[in-house]
């Protein structure tokens, strides 16, 4: 039988690769040093519990027919991405730590920055500011800040994530998602540093806000 077949990745799954390697089928007698395999299609079940019943029927028909590496195609899909899984968990451990590392940061500072305008908000509380007023400019500021910090971030970031492209499988450099749930995360950040000195300097005496050092 002559035909054609489609376009296949045979050796890995490098993205870089775009096209397939020219290649044909021959028949087995032609060039028998080849290393060959069978593969067996099983309709529902496990495909691990064929493996006895594959091996008798083998065996039946040739006991001379040596058997190994019978794996599933799942244990062998699995073991050519092991590269990919490793590199998905230490960036993933990485960005995690990074991502904890800078909410922290955005945290402590916020928080302190309003901690020592304790005295400002005294005197605005003084001179009959309402409470919601004085949380929504404090708030409102430090989610400037914050926004200005993460524009620059993800700017940085999407020139540095195509270096990574390499170590990537079916997953673009500039994911929205990830971007978007970072960038989410650290103003939510930002929204409560602001939010809980703010309204905790709010509930003070302005007296004694006034006198704060």
């Amino acid at each position: 039988m002559i035909g054609i077949a489609p376009d296949l990745k045979l050796f890995g799954v490098d993205p870089g690769e775009n096209e397939a390697p020219q290649s044909a089928f021959v028949p087995y007698g032609y060039q028998e040093s080849l290393n060959t395999g069978l593969t067996i299609r099983v309709n529902g079940g496990d495909p691990a519990s064929t493996t006895a019943a594959a091996r008798a029927a083998i065996r039946a028909s040739d006991p001379n027919i040596p058997l190994y590496a019978v794996r599933t195609l799942e244990e062998v899909r699995r073991v050519s991405f092991w590269q990919y899984g490793l590199y998905g968990w230490i960036f993933g451990t990485i960005g995690l730590v990074g991502l904890l590392l800078a909410a922290v940061g955005v945290y402590g500072v916020l928080s302190y920055s309003v901690s020592q305008r304790t005295q400002e908000i005294g005197v605005r509380m003084a001179m009959g500011a309402e409470w919601g007023q004085v949380v929504k400019l404090f708030v409102g500021q430090g989610l400037l800040l914050t926004g200005i910090g993460i524009a620059i971030g993800m700017v940085l970031a999407a020139y540095g994530m195509p270096l990574a492209k390499s170590l990537l499988y079916k997953v673009s450099p500039l994911d929205p998602l990830s971007f978007g749930a970072v960038g989410a995360f650290l103003v939510l950040t930002a929204l409560i540093a602001s939010f809980v000195p703010a309204l905790r300097a709010t509930r003070i005496d302005p007296v004694i806000a006034l006198r704060a050092e």
